[in-house]
């Protein structure tokens, strides 16, 4: 109810973009109001889902990792243009002029600031994947163990039935683990794309060939 009143969006819209956000109210907002996303999340969601071997997880992981940064800049780039003509109409320099030198160090730390700040957005993002992840496992452990409890991915639903006959319990518990695994490793500035590659080729050794 609270998106339908905030965005305007049908309620059947309102309600997946609520479930797949799993309570945050920024994302729901946003998945509601961007078919773009939902589209994205479904599509990284379906193409863990054909992991099957070391390649398929370089590719996938690859994937992710560009899917994230092209959506960091997406976000990042109309904010970091505003940002340095502001500071340029702060410092006297005219539109389309040439940077003095004597205020050049102000917007080459404005510009590494930036920099800094699209780094924690691509990061960002692919926390967004893996919380994104962990809730499509969830759904299959929930299968696993026989709860009949709504699932988050309802629209992945014979997918995630596969799965949890495919699987062992204990091997979802080991992709869950994974997950928290490469947040951890993310969080201390691994590589996304080797984190992400790690964490995938645990998915596909749950995988019949």
């Amino acid at each position: 109810r609270l998106i339908v009143q905030r965005t305007g969006v049908d309620e059947a819209v309102a309600e997946q973009s609520a479930r797949l956000a799993q309570r945050h109210i920024g994302m729901a907002q946003r998945l509601a109001t961007d078919a773009a996303s939902r589209e994205r999340r479904e599509r990284t969601l379906r193409g863990v889902l054909r992991v099957r071997g070391v390649g398929d997880a370089v590719e996938v992981a690859a994937t992710i990792v560009q899917s994230a940064t092209e959506d960091a800049k997406a976000l990042t780039a109309a904010r970091d243009e505003g940002e340095r003509d502001s500071l340029l109409r702060t410092l006297g320099v005219p539109p389309g002029s040439a940077v003095p030198p004597a205020v050049r160090s102000q917007v080459s730390a404005l510009e590494d600031e930036q920099k800094r700040r699209a780094t924690r957005s691509l990061r960002d993002g692919i926390d967004r994947v893996l919380t994104d992840l962990e809730s499509l496992y969830r759904d299959t452990l929930m299968r696993q163990f026989g709860r009949e409890t709504e699932l988050i991915n309802r629209e992945l639903t014979p997918d995630i039935e596969a799965l949890a006959a495919a699987w062992t319990p204990q091997h979802t518990l080991t992709v869950l683990d994974a997950i928290a695994l490469t947040r951890t490793n993310l969080q201390g500035n691994a590589a996304p794309a080797l984190a992400l590659e790690s964490m995938l080729i645990t998915v596909a050794t749950g995988r019949a060939a």
